[in-house]
Formats: C-alpha cells, sequence, structure tokens
C-alpha cells in the first residue's frame, strides 16, 4: 500500500514539474522578440521579429513580422507549450518547435530541420 501510495506521489511530482517548466516557457516568452540566428547564419536583428502574447497558462497567439526591400510582411500564429515545446499553427500549417533556452533576454529552440534559432528581446 505504502509502495503504491509513493508512486502515486512521484507521477503526480513529475506531472506538476512538467506543467510549471511549461507555463514558465510561456511566461518568459511573452513579448517581442528579435531573431538574430537560424541555423548557425547571422540575421539581422531588425529584419525578423517574433511577437508573442500570452491568453492563457500554456498559449497565445502572436505574430511574425520579416522585412524585406518591398516593405514588412506580417503573419498571425496561435501557439501552445507542452513538454518545453512550442506548437505553433501559422497559415494552417504546424511547427514544433523543441525550446533548448528561455531566459529573461535570450531564447532558443530547434525546428523540424534541427536549424537553431536564437533570439533575443527587443
Amino acid at each position: 500500500m505504502k509502495k503504491g501510495l509513493f508512486l502515486m506521489l512521484a507521477l503526480v511530482a513529475v506531472v506538476m514539474v512538467s506543467c510549471s517548466k511549461d507555463a514558465k516557457i510561456n511566461r518568459r516568452i511573452d513579448g517581442d522578440w528579435r531573431v538574430i540566428s537560424i541555423g548557425g547564419f547571422s540575421v539581422d536583428p531588425d529584419i525578423i521579429i517574433m511577437s508573442f502574447d500570452k491568453e492563457k497558462r500554456k498559449t497565445g497567439d502572436g505574430s511574425l513580422s520579416w522585412t524585406n526591400e518591398f516593405g514588412t510582411e506580417v503573419s498571425a500564429f496561435s501557439y501552445s507549450v507542452q513538454d518545453q515545446k512550442i506548437t505553433l499553427t501559422l497559415d494552417g500549417e504546424t511547427e514544433v518547435l523543441n525550446v533548448t533556452k528561455y531566459e529573461k533576454d535570450d531564447l532558443e529552440f530547434s525546428d523540424s530541420d534541427n536549424d537553431l534559432w536564437i533570439l533575443e528581446r527587443k
């Protein structure tokens, strides 16, 4: 009986720790971010901007804007955070981003092509 209770408590603790990391990621990514590198290639920090707007504990909406010689284009997306991954839906396409670093002013994730994106807070 004690062993079963211990296993149940351990399982609850693991789930709570995982959920709190996801909520922490969502709190920290809330706001505007400059993309400074994709797949090891430097990007002008004013060319690509990702904006996250946290709605609930682990979900939100955002926008991806990029500037080129023709002007600035903006696309809206929605996202959710689970298991330290950001599932982003943009123009009907879904991308899962594996978060590798989430600090106050630095964010890193890898995309489905294993390209590392490095962002800094705007």
